[in-house]
């Protein structure tokens, strides 16, 4: 998808210039999930996972180890499980902080106990499956909303459900709902021409949409810890911050 390898190619050049070879001692933290898979074991793989593993919206996230073996073909093709299988750990890996270990400029991450925290790639198979699911969506939405190119994200808050799609040529749209309102349901908001900022080395970004004096903002986790909400919104009129609340849940 579009939006996904616009993300990869921001990661890439940032990393670029901004990495080093990773440090002996995190070598038994990338190894076992080397050799994992080298054996192409989909079980082996499975346990060297940290769920839930996130996928891009409107991909639901892998739950378990269960339906990660399910979906397996959906998240590593042949080709993916040959460049981590055949990685070099010297010169193919980094540590990036608190962040974590990257393969090959952020394609996928390992935490230091050794388990895939993000894999930063859309195969055929999951963009089929991405595809059926933008359509769906589509048709779920208001006739106001219900054309855009990509859908990036449909998230609820304890006050407002919200979701910025983009509409084509780096333009954004952000929607929002009260709580209780459905997403077939007119928009009590819809912002235009929104800008993607990233912040530091892990991928965490965030959208801003201007309305006169006020602005909107989503923040989006891509590496955080095990408390780490998926991200969250805020209201500013001028400097003055009126409204903070975390993702509760993705739409």
């Amino acid at each position: 998808m579009k939006y996904l390898n616009y993300i990869l190619l921001c990661l890439s050049l940032f990393f670029t210039s901004n990495t080093f070879a990773l440090e002996q001692k995190y070598h038994e933290s990338v190894l076992p999930v080397i050799t994992a898979f080298k054996t192409h074991d989909k079980t082996a793989i499975a346990a060297h996972i940290r769920y839930p593993l996130k996928r891009q919206y409107p991909l639901p996230d892998i739950k378990n180890e269960a339906e990660f073996i399910t979906r397996f073909d959906e998240v590593f093709d042949e080709e993916l499980v040959g460049v981590i299988a055949s990685s070099n750990i010297d010169t193919d890996w980094d540590s990036v902080g608190w962040r974590g270990i990257m393969l090959n400029n952020g394609v996928m991450w390992v935490d230091t106990d050794g388990k895939v925290i993000a894999v930063n790639t859309q195969n055929s198979t999951e963009q089929a499956h991405a595809e059926k699911l933008i359509a769906q969506d589509k048709q779920s939405l208001h006739l106001s909303i219900n054309t855009f190119e990509e859908p990036v994200l449909d998230w609820k808050t304890a006050s407002y459900r919200v979701r910025v799609d983009n509409l084509g040529d780096g333009n954004f749209r952000y929607a929002s709902w009260s709580i209780d309102k459905s997403p077939s349901d007119k928009p009590d908001i819809v912002l235009i021409n929104g800008d993607i900022t990233f912040e530091g080395s892990g991928g965490n970004h965030h959208y801003t949409f201007k309305n006169g004096r006020y602005s909107y903002v989503l923040h989006v986790t891509i590496i955080g810890c095990d408390t780490s909400s998926l991200g969250w919104l805020e209201v500013y009129k001028d400097d003055k911050q009126l409204l903070f609340e975390d993702v509760v849940s993705k739409g």
